[in-house]
């Protein structure tokens, strides 16, 4: 049984210890080289987000220009919101498109879609190389250690030692996946890069005259049902203000009378 538990603990200090330990280092280091070195031999691991704003002639146009165009490089759109602003109406939108046509689709959008005004054009690129070594290499321990808890529970010889390595197997199991949606979320940043486009059109007063005439005779119409409401919750105060007023003018009258 002591044999069992110092096995378990060089297991679990292999495939759980955090990147820092010294525990890590010793035995991860090689796993990180290998890793490393088949990423040298491939390329580095960037993520590419850009962010376009401008001003348009006509935004429904530019939305279908946009929408048009993207299936031929491989895009699509993962977000899109419509604003609406006394001023300018427009749409956002959040493009995803494969790392190698970013360059190509974002200089197409600035050079075709019809741009009256360019407020902002800014690109960003982040090198994950290094988070993504060391992800894969904590995800290849963790995989090998979860190999040798399998081997060592086809072997255990009671049901105590069955269930603590079954225990040590869903705590790391556990762990395996929370990895693996980390190596997947960058796998996935990298392979698609962003462009966050945000165009839109200003409104002329005279466009929205009739509709702002209309909503300020609403509005005035609601006004004036407030103050009425108004009046009637103060009709106490009203009828003790007439009623003073023409006890004053009564006592000037009769001491007008008498003099």
């Amino acid at each position: 049984m002591k044999l069992l538990h110092f096995t378990l603990l060089i297991f679990l200090a292999i495939g759980c210890t955090p990147k820092g330990d010294a525990s890590y280092d010793s035995t991860g280091s090689i796993e990180k080289e290998s890793v490393s070195q088949e990423i040298k031999n491939d390329e580095r691991k960037l993520i590419k987000e850009a962010n376009l704003r401008f001003r348009t002639a006509n935004i429904q146009e530019t939305h279908s220009f946009i929408c048009a165009n993207l299936k031929g490089y491989g895009a699509y759109i993962s977000e899109e919101n419509t604003f609406n602003y006394s001023s300018e109406t427009g749409h956002d939108l959040t493009i995803r498109v494969p790392a190698e046509k970013f360059d190509s689709l974002l200089n197409f959008i600035v050079s075709n879609a019809k741009i009256e005004e360019l407020d902002n054009k800014s690109t960003q690129i982040k090198d994950v190389t290094e988070d993504f070594i060391d992800v894969q290499a904590r995800l290849k321990i963790k995989k090998d250690t979860e190999k040798k808890l399998t081997s060592m529970l086809m072997q255990a010889k009671n049901l105590t030692e069955t269930l603590e390595i079954q225990n040590q197997l869903t705590e790391l199991r556990s762990d395996i996946e929370s990895v693996e949606g980390r190596l997947k979320y960058l796998n996935d940043q990298v392979k698609y890069s962003t462009i966050n486009v945000s165009f839109y059109e200003n409104i002329k007063y005279s466009k929205r005259f009739f509709g702002d005439f209309w909503d300020a005779l609403k509005n005035g119409w609601q006004v004036f049902l407030h103050f009425v409401t108004l009046l009637a919750y103060l009709w106490v105060v009203i009828l003790a203000f007439f009623l003073v007023r023409w006890g004053y003018k009564y006592y000037k009258k009769i001491k007008n009378e008498r003099n």
